[in-house]
């Protein structure tokens, strides 16, 4: 991807609109955006239903406003459409971007009656179970641009709702200035290590996010309880979002399988980059694909090995014995050769991979590439007075 002509986002006066400032890829790309935007002389409004992450938006100086904009509640979202107006009016804002379904309803609706451009992001597959979810989620394809976050996104669209117009694919990026080697120091990787108490192992195995049945934990237990190499941790890092059933199932899983003392559940972190530097290997075991893989790109930022189910985004983030190594679905024995596999690189392999994998990212996935093609899709939609320009 060509990094595009720099320029100021003077003029530029959004409204992002997302259901919630929790985890997830949804909300850090609306505050990279929102940092962006800001930045560079333009101005940036969330709204949301709030979340942990309100403190990290509030540094960005955007402007924050709350409405429960995460319901599904029809008459909610009726509702919403007139506060959504009403924000536009107070902020003068000639562009809204909406980023998952509930609220894209609420944006849509609100800009065929005040005549403003609108945008979405598809950040997901979506469930398409039948003719009602199918047009609940057709919203996100009723905007003027439409955002997908891979090539893999881009061809759900095109193949699933048959839209092939205005069509966007904007990869998510990596800050660089936090998820690189350099800016871990080696003090911090062994302060994570003696909080962990993980001393005794030789290999640690990273497996970061939601502790959700999709992502394919059980694979990862399984795959070590395989293993030849018994001085293996697998760290299973992630919030585990009331789902204290999954949990003491996985638990239990362990126990079975007689690894009960090399796996480690922790709940979400803020410093993943000492975590990965932490990590000799790093698994993405996701049953269902992908929408892009995140994890796999600051994995391959850091310069570490990575693992993936070979569907969805990963396989356009990974090719094997080149950055990673793309496993077969749900095939345990594969996914546990291919972890020994990784373990037993000689330096002289690992010091290769890495530094193919930091090489691509740099040149391809950086978020400063990710929210300079945003604000130009801002541009194609927005017609600036003169002086704004």
């Amino acid at each position: 991807m060509a990094l595009l002509n720099k320029f100021n986002t003077k003029g530029i006066k959004l409204l992002q609109v997302l259901p919630h400032l929790g985890s997830g890829g949804l909300v850090s790309g609306a505050i990279e955006i929102a940092n962006y935007v800001q930045s560079k002389g333009g101005l940036c409004v969330v709204l949301s239903s709030g979340g942990y992450r309100e403190k990290d938006l509030r540094r960005t100086k955007c402007q924050l406003e709350f409405l429960p904009v995460d319901s599904k509640n029809p008459i909610t979202i009726l509702k919403n459409i007139k506060k959504i107006i009403e924000i536009v009016n107070k902020y003068k804002i000639n562009i809204i971007h909406a980023r998952s379904r509930a609220p894209a309803w609420s944006c849509y609706l609100a800009s065929k009656k005040i005549n403003i451009a609108f945008v979405t992001t598809f950040h997901g597959t979506y469930g398409l179970e039948n003719f009602f979810k199918k047009k609940y989620n057709s919203v996100m394809l009723k905007s003027d641009a439409v955002i997908a976050i891979s090539e893999f996104i881009k061809q759900h669209i095109n193949q699933k709702y048959n839209r092939h117009k205005n069509i966007f694919v904007i990869p998510r990026g990596v800050d660089e200035k936090i998820f690189s080697p350099r800016r871990v120091s080696q003090q911090r990787v062994v302060n994570l290590a003696k909080k962990l108490r993980i001393a005794e192992f030789r290999y640690n195995i990273l497996m970061p996010g939601r502790l959700t049945e999709w992502k394919g934990h059980k694979y990862a237990i399984h795959a070590l309880a395989l293993l030849k190499e018994k001085n293996v941790s697998l760290m299973i890092v992630g919030d585990k979002q009331n789902r204290t059933n999954y949990k003491m199932s996985l638990q239990k899983l362990a126990v079975s399988l007689n690894v009960q003392d090399k796996v480690l559940f922790i709940e979400n972190t803020r410093d993943m980059p000492a975590y990965l530097m932490l990590a000799d290997l790093v698994l993405s075991c996701s049953t269902k694909p992908e929408a892009f893989g995140r994890v796999i790109l600051e994995t391959q930022a850091m310069g570490k090995p990575i693992i993936a189910f070979s569907h969805g985004g990963a396989v356009e983030l990974i090719k094997t014995n080149h950055n990673g190594i793309l496993s077969p679905v749900k095939d345990i024995t594969k996914l546990s050769n291919n972890i020994s596999k990784v373990l037993n690189l000689s330096l002289q392999e690992r010091r290769k991979l890495s530094n193919k994998s930091i090489s691509k990212v740099k040149k391809n996935y950086l978020t400063k590439y990710m929210c300079q093609n945003t604000v130009n899709v801002y541009r194609k939609l927005v017609v600036f007075d003169k002086k704004n320009k």
